[in-house]
């Protein structure tokens, strides 16, 4: 019975153990985490992309007021906490004068610094998205001379004056 105990505190602990795993401090480590499964797009991949005319959809998962101060030409702006909600919305791609991208369109997601971009691909490709990219370095890889501490416009959103 004493070896019959053993095995059952062995296995328990193994259990306890590796179900510890997938428990981050916070995004950033998820976000490092989850790069390593989602694929990545250079600038110069992404450029050549643009010069060649290739089709693909570009997204700026920033906060509007990011994407106001800067953004890549083509991009739309689809913030990392709406992502899910309006990527198959209908509704959402008629108002922005576009089709709904279907499974295997080409979808490149850029953030500041590709943190943002890498939760978000990999949230695409949880959603059955089959080509979905991040590029690598987001917003400050594409233009090195955005200035990082630049105040963010107003989105509006406050009451009154």
């Amino acid at each position: 019975m004493n070896k019959l105990k053993q095995y059952l505190i062995a296995i328990s602990l193994l259990m306890m153990a590796s179900a510890c795993t997938g428990i981050y401090e916070d995004g950033t480590e998820m976000a490092a985490d989850l790069k390593s499964s989602v694929d990545e797009i250079s600038v110069d991949e992404l450029k050549s992309k643009v010069e060649k005319g290739e089709e693909f959809l570009l997204i700026d998962v920033r906060q509007a007021t990011e994407y106001d101060n800067s953004a890549i030409p083509g991009a739309i702006n689809m913030p990392r906490g709406v992502l899910e909600l309006k990527i198959r919305n209908d509704q959402y791609w008629e108002q922005e004068f576009l089709y709904t991208p279907g499974d295997s369109m080409e979808i490149i997601v850029y953030c500041k610094s590709g943190s943002r971009g890498a939760l978000s691909a990999h949230a695409l490709k949880q959603l059955g998205f089959l080509n979905v990219k991040n590029l690598k370095g987001g917003m400050l890889s594409f233009d090195p001379n955005l200035d990082k501490n630049a105040p963010k416009k107003s989105s509006g959103g406050g009451c009154g004056g």
